[in-house]
């Protein structure tokens, strides 16, 4: 028999068993439980996700302008006038579908003939100065052609140029991307000024692109890529 000083809680070798038995009864329950939980909150946020898209689609324009493009693309306004010696370049975010914002770095690069000018795109010299419209000298010309993101073109422009801490670039891209593109550069140690674009596109797709953004912003900060949610 089992000495009872040795067995505080005065169960045999079957009582032990059974206990534990209990216990990892209780424990398959308590995670079976926990697996139950998680199941029925991933439903749930799924289910919240595709009603919220459900709604927007069905959603008066008026709602959506308001409330997801507005506050994007009426974030930044473009300086009523600058001076040529307050800036050291210009910076284009490039992209197939947004030929506007090299029409307007352009336009700008023309006004402003010491400026540097920065483009972000897949192609070399000579295609950035045929979508900039020509016009501006080769030797002012930089083109980034490895990024993939707005995280990796603000990333590689500092790696390229080593931008100093009173330096001020005009940064030119869509009115909707600004604030994310603003918020990246800022981390990456660039004083940027916005000269925000405003691209011919339907309501749908801004709406596309607005839900893009915001998710954007979102990523971007829980990833530590920008240090604010929307910046000023």
């Amino acid at each position: 028999m089992r000495d009872p000083k040795n067995n505080p809680d005065g169960l045999s070798g079957r009582g032990h068993k059974r206990a534990a038995s209990r216990v990892l009864r209780r424990f398959k329950l308590s995670s079976m439980g926990y697996r139950i939980i998680v199941a029925t909150l991933l439903s749930t946020l799924a289910a919240f996700v595709v009603g919220w898209a459900w709604h927007l689609l069905h959603t008066p324009p008026n709602w959506t302008f308001r409330y997801l493009i507005v506050p994007l693309e009426s974030r930044y306004q473009r300086p009523s006038a600058i001076s040529e010696e307050d800036f050291t370049g210009i910076i284009a975010l490039g992209g197939m579908n947004y030929p506007d914002r090299f029409a307007e770095a352009g336009r700008l690069a023309r006004l402003y003939p010491e400026l540097k000018v920065l483009i972000s795109d897949p192609t070399d010299v000579a295609g950035a100065l045929a979508i900039l419209g020509g016009g501006i000298d080769p030797s002012r010309l930089i083109v980034e052609t490895n990024s993939e993101s707005t995280y990796q073109n603000a990333i590689f422009w500092a790696l390229l140029v080593h931008p100093k801490p009173r330096e001020r670039w005009l940064l030119v891209t869509s009115a909707l991307h600004m604030p994310r593109a603003v918020a990246s550069f800022r981390k990456a140690g660039f004083e940027v000024v916005p000269w925000p674009v405003y691209d011919a596109t339907s309501q749908a797709s801004m709406l596309s692109l607005a839900l893009h953004e915001w998710l954007g912003l979102v990523a971007y900060r829980l990833l530590g890529r920008t240090g604010e949610l929307l910046p000023r």
